[in-house]
């Protein structure tokens, strides 16, 4: 009979030690630091997070020069994900992890062009700071952002 070596057993034990890290649990109640972040035209900006498996789902609530707005997105992990954005347009989303970051690829088919979109989210290590890097590339020209959420 053949038994796994204390070495093999050490390796499995690592593996799924490392495995288990990767997901992070992004869910609560996020409010944008709009002092530490790259967003200048919103007076307030909120990401309540909700995840079952391998779907979250974001509700959006921002304040800004044409008043408040809600929306919703739901992603479902290593699935492209088809929705409405609240003018009209349509995105299609993918998300899937690399390491401890959620990544999210949108496309947004908007009347002058597509806007494409790369999203890195990673939480602190305390878990009370999100941060999201965006890339966005699109008709306009590229820019880059960066939004930085604390726990309510």
């Amino acid at each position: 009979m053949n038994r796994p070596t204390p070495f093999a057993l050490c390796f499995l034990l690592v593996a799924s030690i490392g495995l288990a890290a990767e997901k992070v649990d992004f869910s609560g109640t996020w409010k944008e630091n709009l002092q530490k972040s790259t967003r200048s035209n919103l007076t307030s900006y909120v990401n309540k997070i909700e995840t079952s498996g391998d779907t979250i789902k974001v509700t959006t609530i921002m304040n800004g020069p044409r008043g408040e707005r809600t929306s919703e997105r739901t992603y479902v992990i290593g699935k492209e994900v088809t929705s409405k954005m609240p003018d009209g347009d349509d995105v299609t989303a993918t998300a899937k992890w690399d390491g401890s970051a959620l990544v999210i690829i949108s496309t947004i088919k908007e009347p002058d062009g597509a806007l494409e979109t790369k999203e890195s989210w990673t939480l602190s290590a305390d878990g009370k700071t999100m941060t999201k890097q965006r890339h966005i590339h699109g008709p306009k020209g590229d820019r880059d952002e960066t939004h930085v959420l604390e726990k309510e």
